[in-house]
């Protein structure tokens, strides 16, 4: 069975809202189809630009947010090690439905939505929202992100090393280049990826 937008909003209005004008906004979408045609229903809505989170009561999520904009996280190598940067360029979150629908209206993107159930999830839901690829499925999540960031320590590691052994065979310093050789080897014979 195929599940359209429509029939996901007007499924999940059945129940009591937490905030009580989120199920007017939700009709309102329904009513509007060049916007119903820009929702993405998600899983989880973490570290995804323009998303709208509306609850059942009974959850502990926030009854209703509108929050337009976009989250980054940049690594940068700074004196040898990995620094993290994360930068936000969101508008002040939107809690009121109405004020919401009067930006929504003029709304240009992809939204991304995030229904919050009180129990277990629908399979309608599940069949129409997709995952959040920018979190890593949870059995794997902790292992998988701290791989990566091991890995992407070592490649900047063998980076910085290769400039040491660059920088030795130019102004000729043999102990230099010996112990930048044998470490780039080491952090090469130790990455996933193929330097």
């Amino acid at each position: 069975m195929v599940i359209h937008k429509e029939y996901a909003l007007r499924r999940f209005c059945e129940v009591p809202l937490k905030h009580e004008l989120s199920k007017c906004l939700l009709e309102k979408i329904c009513l509007h189809p060049p916007l119903l045609e820009k929702l993405v229903f998600v899983t989880v809505r973490d570290f995804l630009p323009n998303t709208m989170v509306v609850s059942q009561i009974g959850t502990d999520e926030v009854g209703f947010e509108l929050q337009l904009g976009s989250e980054s996280e940049h690594l940068t190598l700074v004196n040898g090690g990995l620094q993290r940067e994360k930068q936000k360029t969101r508008e002040i979150p939107i809690q009121d439905p109405l004020q919401a629908w009067d930006i929504l209206q003029d709304f240009t993107g992809i939204l991304h939505v995030q229904l919050v159930f009180k129990g277990t999830i629908p399979d309608w839901y599940e069949e129409i929202a997709v995952p959040n690829e920018a979190i890593p499925p949870a059995p794997a999540g902790i292992g998988y992100a701290a791989f990566i960031r091991e890995q992407i320590d070592l490649i900047l590691w063998a980076i910085t090393l290769k400039g040491q052994i660059d920088e030795a065979l130019r102004t000729r310093n043999e102990d230099l280049f010996r112990e930048s050789i044998k470490l780039y080897k080491e952090v090469c014979h130790s990455c996933f990826w193929r330097l």
